[in-house]
């Protein structure tokens, strides 16, 4: 009875730790380091946007965060709820917003 109670207790300290993400926003570039947060109670997706670059000369921007395999440029990383990162991707238009619920999913 004892281990089920510290297990419990275990478990309920993780939950209430809150959703652990990364954290970045435009204008790049501040996306090259990534910090990491935890979201405020609620929010409970991490979010990452995007925009493909074109014309990719192959040579790296050392001040952005840069997929060369990709072509991608990272502009933001933050907290949401699943409610705002949907609005926000019908809102955006010419970047990618990807949504996700795990511990620093948004990499």
């Amino acid at each position: 009875m004892k281990l089920l109670v510290a297990l419990l207790i275990v478990l309920l300290s993780v939950l209430l730790q809150g959703l652990k993400c990364y954290s970045c926003n435009a204008p790049p570039p501040n996306c090259y380091k990534k910090k990491i947060i935890t979201c405020e109670p609620g929010q409970d997706r991490c979010v990452k946007t995007t925009t493909k670059i074109v014309d990719y000369d192959g040579s790296p921007n050392e001040k952005n965060e840069f997929d060369k395999f990709m072509n991608v440029l990272v502009w933001e990383r933050v907290c949401m709820t699943a409610k705002e990162c949907e609005a926000y991707k019908q809102r955006t238009k010419i970047r990618d917003v990807t949504c996700c619920n795990t511990n620093l999913c948004n990499a």
